[in-house]
């Protein structure tokens, strides 16, 4: 799910040099990933059933530190691909820690999602399948309770802050220029959930880069150039607000590429990528790093105006078809916002200086 409001990384951009060396040293000490961690083309049932698939050597999957910058700039928004990591060793993630988050997490949607109760591929996010517990709840009885939480913006926590924050400054110098050109903001967010639980489909406009920590998960990444997966009617509900724009297609699950995930085990994920994943036998805990692009607010604010023009009954181009039309389509977009702007000025100037100012 999307959360805008990060930091602005374009500020920060050199303390990488530290973190590499710690986080090489980690993965040192470490033992090798599992060696039967696979990605497949195959088709994956919503089942906990084993998946046959073909092994990928972890020795061909690009470690998270300086010496993967080849691997990640070839891949990085161009295709989903796997690689290793060393958080897994941080205590800091651990359960007793993320409790703690959790009850220092403002009980508003801005910070914390958490969704009680079993749902399928294809359910929306805002579906109530079960009756709602708290958040505190929710995490600290996640083995037995059927749930997804997550946990949003821990880049501004005061514990988990700076190593979050740290972890997306390498990112950034991993992916190379092109990103680093393109970023506006960065945040992070603690996906946690049950055993067996489902993370429904969904798509993202920012570019995600996400560190499984503790537990098993299958992660099914699709095709996000392929418009006979993803239409552009889709991708304009989705930046119309309606976050279940992409509509879940079973008959194509076999051309996702999936990912076999445990401690250790990354995946980027490009944005506007459809995607959906399903925990094994154990409760898991992931760390998702967000990267909000220009490019891509550029995208979304077209395909935002093209919603409003397919309402009144016009049949609008897509996004790059036509230079000039998407010029326009801004440019009318500028001008919407900055009359809004003026109006509630003038509604606000109108009420009595007694409702302005409050008690």
């Amino acid at each position: 799910m999307q959360e805008k409001g990060g930091f602005p990384v374009w500020r920060r951009r050199r303390r990488v040099a530290i973190l590499a060396a710690s986080v090489r040293a980690a993965i040192s000490q470490a033992p090798p990933a599992d060696g039967g961690r696979r990605t497949t083309q195959t088709h994956m049932q919503p089942t906990l059933a084993t998946p046959e698939s073909q092994v990928e050597s972890t020795a061909s999957v690009p470690r998270f530190e300086v010496d993967a910058c080849a691997a990640f700039e070839a891949h990085y928004n161009r295709s989903s691909f796997l690689f290793s990591h060393a958080l897994h060793l941080n205590p800091l993630f651990e359960l007793p820690q993320l409790l703690e988050l959790a009850a220092r997490r403002p009980p508003e949607p801005q910070f914390a999602y958490w969704s009680n109760g079993r749902v399928g591929v294809a359910h929306r996010w805002d579906a109530k399948v079960a009756p709602r517990r708290s958040l505190t709840d929710t995490v600290a009885h996640i083995a037995d309770n059927d749930s997804l939480v997550l946990l949003k913006h821990v880049e501004r926590d005061t514990l988990f802050g700076p190593s979050i924050r740290q972890v997306c400054e390498q990112v950034i110098e991993l992916s190379g220029a092109r990103m680093r050109q393109d970023v506006l903001e960065a945040r992070g967010t603690l996906l946690i959930a049950s055993p067996g639980r489902l993370t429904s489909y969904h798509l993202d406009a920012d570019v995600n880069f996400l560190f499984q920590i503790a537990g098993d998960k299958w992660l099914s990444v699709f095709d996000q150039q392929d418009r006979t997966l993803t239409s552009h009617e889709e991708l304009e509900r989705y930046y119309d607000g309606d976050p279940n724009g992409a509509v879940f297609k079973e008959a194509r699950q076999r051309e996702a590429r999936r990912y076999d995930l445990g401690p250790g085990l990354g995946v980027h994920i490009p944005s506007m990528a459809p995607h959906w994943a399903q925990n094994r036998e154990q409760p898991s805990v992931a760390l998702s790093i967000n990267f909000d692009l220009r490019s891509v607010k550029r995208l979304g604010r077209i395909y935002h105006f093209n919603c409003k023009l397919r309402r009144h009954g016009i049949r609008p181009r897509p996004p790059g078809a036509s230079a000039w039309r998407d010029s326009l389509k801004l440019a009318a977009l500028s001008g919407l916002g900055a009359a809004q702007r003026i109006v509630k000025r003038g509604a606000r100037a109108r009420q009595p200086q007694s409702l302005r100012s409050g008690p």
